[in-house]
């Protein structure tokens, strides 16, 4: 193994240590000691890898990213392009039963509260969110054509936002995952309402804007 697939393999294992330590003890539990623990590996080398705990968080936050976005690549694939928002709504609600989610959606609380002290991690998740906002308008406008791109957008911070909350409920407050399909339903009917309006009348200019 190449001293460059080697750091790959540890920097993995640290950050599923940590994913897995957010999970179970929440943000309280975060420091170095308790991942290297968790890792089965030396402080000294998660501390070689992760100079300090905002970059190991921010760099967490791309690693569960990227799974979340191989799974859901992998159903588009298997779903091809007629069932494309169906799939997509239903995966991120967990209903997509051939491509589950990953089983960390405790973590993106814990990331959410760190956000509120590291500009770094704030920013890495506000760009992640507003890409899976961007594909949400994308896919809306493939299977809606007559909804115009203000609508699109407003719809696709609707359902980022719903899907955070929902899991926040779900996930770390413990409330069922039948309520999966209460919200995924509920955006079936929120969708409808945008497509079946007259003339649209936009919220507000840029739903994906942020304080200046």
């Amino acid at each position: 193994m190449s001293n460059r697939d080697l750091s790959v393999e540890k920097k993995a294992q640290i950050l599923t240590a940590a994913s897995e330590l957010l999970r179970h003890k929440g943000l309280q539990a975060l420091s170095f000691e308790n991942v290297a623990r968790q890792a089965d590996l030396s402080r000294q080398l998660v501390r070689y890898y992760f100079a300090d705990l905002d970059a190991l968080i921010a760099e967490l936050c791309d690693f569960l990213a990227k799974g979340y976005r191989d799974t859901l690549i992998a159903g588009v694939v298997t779903v091809g392009q007629v069932a494309r928002l169906e799939f997509f709504l239903d995966f991120f609600f967990d209903l997509a039963e051939e491509h589950r989610m990953p089983t960390n959606l405790e973590v993106y609380d814990s990331l959410v509260a760190y956000s509120v002290g590291s500009t770094q991690l704030r920013e890495r998740m506000c760009s992640q969110y507003d890409v899976l906002g961007q594909v949400m308008v994308h896919e809306l406008a493939i299977a809606h054509p007559g909804l115009d791109k203000a609508a699109c957008e407003e719809l696709s911070f609707l359902f980022v936002s719903m899907m955070h909350s929902h899991w926040s409920f779900v996930a770390s407050l413990g409330y069922s995952r039948a309520h999966s399909r209460l919200t995924r339903k509920a955006l079936d009917r929120l969708i409808a309402s945008y497509v079946a309006e007259a003339e649209f009348h936009p919220a507000m200019e840029k739903p994906w804007a942020r304080q200046s």
